[in-house]
């Protein structure tokens, strides 16, 4: 499916988006950061409209970004071309199944992304300087001009508005996540949700490789990239 079609059913499926939906998704953004899932905008309301077709949420969030893989990185390509033949190999491990490799890169990724925008680490300081940049920045980023596209989509706009920022803001301010955690070898990997930066890339831990955490922190690439080229994202025909 072509990203703008997806997204034009969302609009026509949001047109009556009423307040309390928007509080709803806000927790629920919240619910899905300690179930190891960084949401983005692409996926929000497809998360409210058909989570109640899984029984399982990785599950769901497996297909979710499975059924726009080729989507979501010609995306990713076209905003960041400068970093685009490495995630290209990140898209080629997980392809192959390599998916430790694949979560290396992510990792690795999502922080100079992070960093050519705001000068400062994703992670450094269990997330507490990536907060505090994003939070300074999120007022720019909800009148960026692919949002008022589709804020005429809806009855209220104040309500799409408000849960971009309060749904995003949140999603920054969990600075004890998985990711963001400072660990050191006694640390058990068993007791994480899904990979931790710090023992990944320093080689503390040795059993992430999976397909679904590869997923959890490709996720993660994706919400930094959305934070900060969401407008572009959204322009996947182009």
């Amino acid at each position: 499916m072509e990203f703008n079609a997806f997204l034009s059913g969302l609009q026509d499926w949001a047109k009556n988006w009423p307040k309390e939906r928007t509080d709803d998704m806000s927790k629920m953004a919240k619910v899905a950061i300690h179930q190891g899932w960084y949401m983005n905008e692409a996926l929000l309301f497809t998360l409210y409209r058909d989570l109640g077709d899984y029984d399982n949420f990785d599950a769901f969030m497996e297909d979710s970004i499975l059924s726009s893989w080729d989507e979501f990185w010609d995306a990713i390509f076209n905003v960041e071309p400068t970093r685009a033949e490495i995630l290209k190999e990140a898209k080629r491990c997980f392809e192959l199944d390599c998916y430790a490799a694949s979560i290396h890169v992510f990792f690795s990724q999502a922080d100079g992304i992070f960093h050519d925008r705001f000068g400062k680490s994703l992670y450094k300081k269990e997330g507490n300087q990536a907060k505090a940049e994003i939070s300074s920045y999120i007022t720019d980023f909800i009148a960026r001009d692919s949002l008022e596209a589709l804020i005429e989509h809806y009855k209220d706009a104040s309500i799409l508005r408000r849960m971009f920022n309060e749904v995003y803001t949140a999603m920054f301010s969990v600075t004890a996540a998985d990711p963001m955690k400072n660990i050191d070898p006694s640390n058990l990997e068993s007791e994480l949700l899904m990979p931790n930066r710090h023992g990944v890339l320093h080689g503390l831990h040795r059993s992430y490789g999976s397909k679904m955490n590869a997923l959890k922190v490709f996720a993660l690439l994706l919400f930094v990239i959305y934070s900060i080229h969401g407008e572009k994202m959204l322009e996947l025909d182009a």
